[in-house]
């Protein structure tokens, strides 16, 4: 799996902790003990789309540009994970094959794609019910997510 969401969120989360302070890439890769590249990667997608603003130099960093509570979950998340990348190959089998026994192999990519597509349509939904400053709310106090979810899945 990617690492990008967890990457942009812990992103959005440290640079709040650190505010008003400006914080290099190098202090975030440490943060998540990860490459300051991978950090850069998405720390360029976040300053395109203005949640974030950075200062280029010697002195310079990274800054939230906005209030954790203006940053849906869900448009993070597929900012930084679109569907054709959450999508696993579903291919097994000859899909070409003829003749009796096939139609398993003929049909499954297309069933379990969309199986897939309606499951991932249903997560992202799911994930637009919630703001950063949730997901900050349910690090400092585990659970919240579960007392305030409303998915027809939750128990």
């Amino acid at each position: 799996m990617r690492l990008d969401f967890s990457v942009a969120a812990h992103s959005l989360l440290y640079l709040e902790q650190k505010k008003p302070r400006l914080v290099s890439s190098r202090e975030l890769a440490a943060s998540m003990t990860t490459n300051p590249v991978m950090i850069r990667n998405i720390l360029s997608v976040l300053h395109k789309q203005h949640y974030i603003r950075g200062v280029v130099g010697k002195n310079g960093g990274y800054q939230l540009d906005r209030e954790l509570a203006q940053i849906n979950i869900g448009d993070l998340y597929d900012l930084t994970i679109p569907p054709t990348l959450s999508y696993a190959r579903f291919t097994t089998g000859n899909t070409g094959a003829v003749g009796e026994g096939n139609d398993i192999s003929r049909n499954i990519e297309e069933t379990l794609t969309d199986l897939f597509t309606l499951a991932d349509e249903g997560y992202r939904a799911f994930y637009h019910q919630f703001t950063m400053a949730d997901l900050k709310r349910d690090i400092e106090q585990h659970g919240y997510f579960k007392s305030i979810a409303q998915a027809p899945f939750s128990k």
